[in-house]
């Protein structure tokens, strides 16, 4: 016996998804920790995720690691704890920028959405003030308390090396990135066109007022000048 739930209405049937194609248009992802057994971790070198097998021999040969399933519900169920710390990619723009503060709610979606002063959703309260407090130390208390929202940075990329593997995206929610984003897009606005780029976790350690050592890896992008540039000068 099998469901004929579709048998007395058959254009209600899910369409199958073509191969290797996402709908986020992202073929692969970037992230810089994992969570590991309800805990989450820093990672010192980048961790990439994909649902196409292809894509993910293709980041292993190109930045270590070897293809293993992460989460076989998910829509991108590979990841690649790969050995690199850095690589070089290639961002069109500022416009390949998304950056913006949320609070998420026990649902998964978001109860706060604004640029640090106004709203940005939902649409009938987009530009009134968002009530957040103007102090950057306020900020990140309100959000480590879950109080307040935290930085949702997305960043569209190409890797300089494997330009034709698709379109990648970094998922950062570090402050040290949301505090610099700004020079970023800057940066990549001065450029013609294309900008080659340095994405690096790097490493931070210090001793804080209490005495204690605190170590944590932050993502950084440099922008390093023209990608057209860059594959000229290789010719």
């Amino acid at each position: 016996m099998a469901l004929q739930i579709f048998a007395t209405d058959p254009d209600a049937r899910p369409k199958p998804k073509p191969e290797h194609v996402f709908s986020n248009d992202h073929t692969f992802q970037f992230r810089s920790g994992m969570v590991v057994k309800k805990k989450p971790v820093s990672l010192a070198n980048w961790r990439v995720l994909t649902g196409d097998p292809a894509v993910a021999d293709a980041i292993a040969q190109l930045l270590g690691g070897s293809p293993e399933e992460y989460d076989p519900t998910k829509e991108m169920n590979l990841q690649v704890l790969t050995d690199s710390p850095s690589v070089e990619i290639v961002i069109d723009g500022s416009k390949a920028i998304e950056d913006k503060l949320i609070l998420w709610g026990r649902t998964g979606g978001p109860v706060h959405e604004c640029d640090g002063v106004a709203f940005l959703s939902p649409p009938e309260r987009k530009g009134e003030p968002c009530g957040c407090p103007k102090l950057m130390s306020e900020r990140k208390a309100a959000a480590r308390q879950g109080i307040g929202p935290a930085p949702s940075i997305n960043v569209t990329f190409r890797l300089a090396h494997d330009y034709e593997l698709g379109k990648g995206k970094l998922i950062a929610t570090a402050w040290s990135l949301a505090e610099v984003i700004h020079e970023v897009k800057d940066a990549l606005d001065a450029v013609d066109g294309e900008a080659l780029c340095r994405l690096t976790l790097e490493h931070v350690s210090y001793i804080n007022n209490s005495g204690e050592k605190v170590d944590f890896r932050k993502p950084v992008i440099e922008v390093l000048g023209s990608y057209g540039d860059a594959i000229a000068e290789e010719r």
